[in-house]
């Protein structure tokens, strides 16, 4: 596939990618509005003071440091808002743009596939990515989760780049890359190891550890600003954000089923538990990170921790259940097929619906991954393709592992549903490649 072909798929597939979610949003805008209703109004609340030029406000919060309400996400995703806030208003803009962005997924996950197999391959790797519900639904949620999977994308690009061009600054967009995406979500923090552990395997002997020192040292002075703004005013070594002795009670919560464990599973709860274990109950009253949020959140920490220490046959069975529901795909709102009174598509798009609907509903994880699973056997029955295995699975290995072991939301784990595309891909390019009239060989990029 030639540059010039490449560059004009890429802008047919934005085309398609960006048309998908805005249709989708359009369709579900009411739902999407109420979605982590409490989390969005902090986000707003932050961009809110960044757009006012309240910057003590957005960098600290109102009363720190007992109040560390600022540090329950990291300030990627209200500079964001708030960057939009001051150009076009408070209005619904910044969702377009939003999406806007989002639509390049489907395009690094093009560029991958057209790195690592054929133009047929890449090409629908990128169409299944510009269609599947679930990335056209959170990419129009005011939410960061679908906005942190684009840099990571980009990191496995430069990545693969590496591989095939034996480049040292691709270990640097590779590890800002990385950075980049724990400025809207933390939950990649200690991704960057995971990329210098296979650099180690799969780069030259010659380039190897430069490249994985390098990759970390760029995530590092990436983050650094959130870091040292949270050394400065909470006094505390926290590299992005609190939250994870919350989300790690709260995990344990949810397969405490018969509650003998006495691990909460929401937000209340877990303001109960910090009140009953210090006596103290402003701590149920205040919020979950005030008063008092670092002293807290460590020892929301602990006390899992000694349930983990006590129950580590039982943790270990919802580690492994966790990891397993990392490939699955989630059932996101449909498409209306008839408009109603909450329909806020335009007229002249809504016979765009149909189509988009029927096509979406093969996006379940009763379709996508049996086409993961033929697409692994095809790569490992073929020699020459094993180690891109290894290179594909970089990130979903991470989520399955690392990020089961706290707790598990399905927008956690869209990076790794992003590169199911490729696998999915694999499987469906040999299958079109038996057809007689697709029999033409098509070269590698």
């Amino acid at each position: 596939m030639s540059k010039t072909s490449a560059l004009k798929f890429c802008l047919l597939l934005f085309a398609i990618s960006f048309g998908v979610r805005v249709l989708v949003w359009q369709n579900n805008k009411v739902e999407m509005a109420g979605v982590q209703w409490g989390l969005t109004e902090l986000y707003r609340n932050d961009a809110k003071y960044l757009s006012t030029g309240e910057f003590r406000l957005f960098l600290a919060g109102p009363n720190p440091p007992s109040d560390a309400t600022v540090l329950l996400h990291p300030p990627g995703y209200p500079i964001f808002i708030g960057i939009n806030y001051l150009s076009w208003g408070e209005n619904e803009a910044f969702v377009i743009a939003q999406i806007l962005l989002n639509s390049l997924a489907p395009l690094l996950i093009f560029l991958i596939a057209l790195l690592l197999f054929d133009a047929r391959v890449a090409m629908i790797s990128g169409v299944l990515t510009a269609l599947a519900p679930q990335f056209a639904y959170h990419s129009s949620v005011m939410l960061p989760d679908e906005l942190a999977v684009l840099p990571i994308l980009a990191a496995l690009y430069f990545f693969v780049r590496a591989i095939r061009d034996g480049k040292l600054s691709m270990a640097v967009l590779c590890g800002v890359s990385i950075g980049l995406s724990c400025w809207f979500r933390s939950n990649a923090l200690i991704l960057p190891l995971f990329f210098a552990a296979f650099s180690l395997l799969l780069l030259p002997k010659h380039i190897r550890i430069r490249f994985a020192v390098t990759l970390v040292a760029s995530f590092v002075l990436v983050i650094a600003p959130i870091t040292i703004r949270n050394y400065i005013v909470f006094d505390s070594f926290i590299p992005l954000s609190l939250g994870m002795g919350t989300t790690f009670i709260e995990g344990l919560g949810d397969y405490d089923r018969t509650g003998s464990l006495g691990m909460p599973s929401t937000d209340f709860g877990v303001m109960a538990m910090d009140a009953q274990l210090a006596n103290r109950p402003d701590y149920n009253a205040g919020g979950l990170l005030h008063p008092d949020g670092v002293l807290r959140e460590r020892r929301r920490l602990r006390t899992g921790l000694a349930v983990v220490a006590d129950n580590p046959g039982w943790y270990l069975k919802s580690v492994l259940h966790r990891a397993s529901t990392s490939f699955r795909m989630e059932r996101v709102p449909a498409i209306a097929p008839e408009r109603n009174e909450f329909d806020t598509t335009p007229q002249p798009l809504y016979f765009l619906n149909r189509p988009l609907k029927f096509i979406q509903r093969g996006f379940v994880t009763a379709t996508i991954l049996p086409l993961f699973l033929l697409g692994l056997v095809l790569l490992i029955v073929t020699p020459e393709d094993r180690f891109k295995i290894a290179i594909l699975a970089i990130v979903p290995l991470y989520y399955a592992t690392v990020q089961s072991l706290i707790h598990t939301e399905y927008r956690y784990f869209l990076p790794t549903s992003h590169i199911l595309m490729i696998f999915c891909a694999v499987f469906l390019s040999f299958v079109v490649g038996k057809l007689p009239h697709f029999s033409p060989k098509i070269q590698p990029y």
